[in-house]
C-alpha cells in the first residue's frame, strides 16, 4: 500500500475501536510500498477480519507485541 492508504487504514482501525495504539509507524517495505506497525492495544481477530476484508495481510509480532499490516 502507498503511504496514503496506509494512514487511512490507520485512521479507519482507530475510528472502528479496533486499536489503542502507543506507537504508530510507517515504513517502507519495498520500494513504493508500505506497511503500518501499531504497537498497543488491539484485537488481532477482529483486525484481521477487517484488513482482510481489503485485501491486505496482518501479522504479530508477539515477541515485540505489535502488528504489521501490508498489502501482499
Amino acid at each position: 500500500m502507498n503511504r496514503q492508504e496506509a494512514v487511512s487504514l490507520f485512521s479507519e482501525l482507530v475510528a472502528q475501536g479496533l486499536v489503542a495504539p502507543s506507537f504508530v509507524v510507517i515504513e517502507q517495505r519495498k520500494p513504493d510500498k508500505h506497511q503500518l506497525k501499531i504497537k498497543g492495544n488491539y484485537n488481532f481477530l477482529l483486525i484481521n477480519e477487517f484488513v482482510h476484508s481489503k485485501k491486505l495481510i496482518v501479522e504479530e509480532d508477539k515477541a515485540k507485541d505489535c502488528i504489521i499490516v501490508f498489502k501482499p
